[in-house]
């Protein structure tokens, strides 16, 4: 019988991201002419380590999703590297792509569009088992029955199809799937946003409780911030497609750097005190990632707004350990 519990000894350093580009191709005309790109993702580099877990926030349609596609393999990027365990996977097929599948496994925003509502429970999170492990019937039925009981859920639900379910139950379906395989790396697309408020704790304590046990990684994809603070190591504040601040989480809510991220900030409760800090309005609206502004992405929005944040894209600056920020306000003179 595998365990689910424990592993092989790898690397600190699970996933690196290396400059990495998704581009979409805009087309037009009867035979697709190129006309353009939309510029979803450009220029990203940051990592992920063995038993952490990262966080990328940012307005709807920053790229928060794109880079997880990309480190999923369900896009292919335009440019870059994604080193999982110290070789590139943005072009590996056949065996390797196999074995990378299994280390790496996602939970979705919706169980009810994830989950195959012709199929049951069982079947449901013993597919992947079934396909990469070498089990009896008999193994099968008890390796499931352990996933449902680490999920919260008894052997009754087995049976049922996902129309039976609660939002709170198909999601704990959705997770006792991703981890059936014991991943390296789980990714979580606003894993809770489409459940109620009384529910999504139950499922963050969950997360929280799998990963002690199992010692994943979380890359963690929301807009939600009041769970970041909650379940995150690092955060990534992404906007237009580029990385604006990175560093661990105590860092990022106590002392936000860059104006965007305190921005984002202000209209949440402080965690210690409850008190909601002064709230600023980004003013106007996100620009196109199809024509998106020149050197400094949020230079038309800013406040702070100089000269050389129109001409110039502001280089990585190290503020502190661990926590860098790609501003011109905090360049180094």
């Amino acid at each position: 019988m595998p365990s689910l519990l424990g592993g092989g000894e790898m690397k600190t350093e699970l996933m690196k991201i290396k400059d990495l580009k998704k581009y979409f191709p805009i087309k037009t005309g009867l035979f697709g002419k190129i006309v353009g790109y939309v510029k979803a993702v450009d220029h990203v580099t940051f990592h992920i380590g063995l038993g952490e877990v990262v966080s990328l926030v940012g307005e709807s349609g920053s790229g928060k999703t794109t880079i997880a596609k990309c480190l999923l393999l369900l896009e292919r990027p335009t440019y870059g590297q994604i080193l999982f365990n110290g070789y590139d996977i943005t072009q590996i097929r056949g065996k390797r792509l196999k074995d990378y599948r299994r280390n790496v496994q996602a939970v979705f925003q919706n169980p009810f569009l994830s989950l195959d509502p012709r199929m049951n429970v069982y079947d449901i999170v013993s597919e992947p088992v079934q396909y990469h492990m070498k089990l009896s019937k008999k193994e099968l039925y008890e390796y499931t029955s352990r996933l449902l009981e680490m999920v919260g859920l008894d052997q009754s639900f087995q049976a049922k199809f996902p129309h039976e379910l609660s939002g709170g139950q198909a999601q704990r379906v959705a997770i006792a799937r991703a981890i059936s395989l014991n991943p390296k790396l789980v990714v979580l697309d606003e894993p809770t946003s489409a459940l109620d408020v009384s529910i999504q704790a139950q499922i963050l304590n969950l997360l929280a409780e799998l990963k002690e046990k199992m010692n994943f990684s979380y890359l963690l994809i929301t807009h939600d911030l009041s769970i970041v603070r909650y379940i995150s190591d690092r955060v990534i504040v992404i906007y237009l497609g580029k990385i604006m601040e990175e560093g661990p989480s105590e860092y990022i809510f106590s002392e936000p750097l860059h104006p965007y991220t305190q921005i984002l900030l202000s209209s949440i409760p402080d965690p210690f005190t409850q008190e909601v800090r002064e709230k600023t309005i980004l003013r106007g609206e996100p620009p196109s990632p199809v024509n998106p502004p020149r050197a400094c992405r949020f230079h038309t929005r800013c406040p702070y707004v100089m000269d050389i944040c129109k001409e110039e894209d502001p280089a990585e600056t190290d503020y502190r350990a661990e926590h860098k920020v790609f501003c011109w306000l905090y360049a180094k003179k």
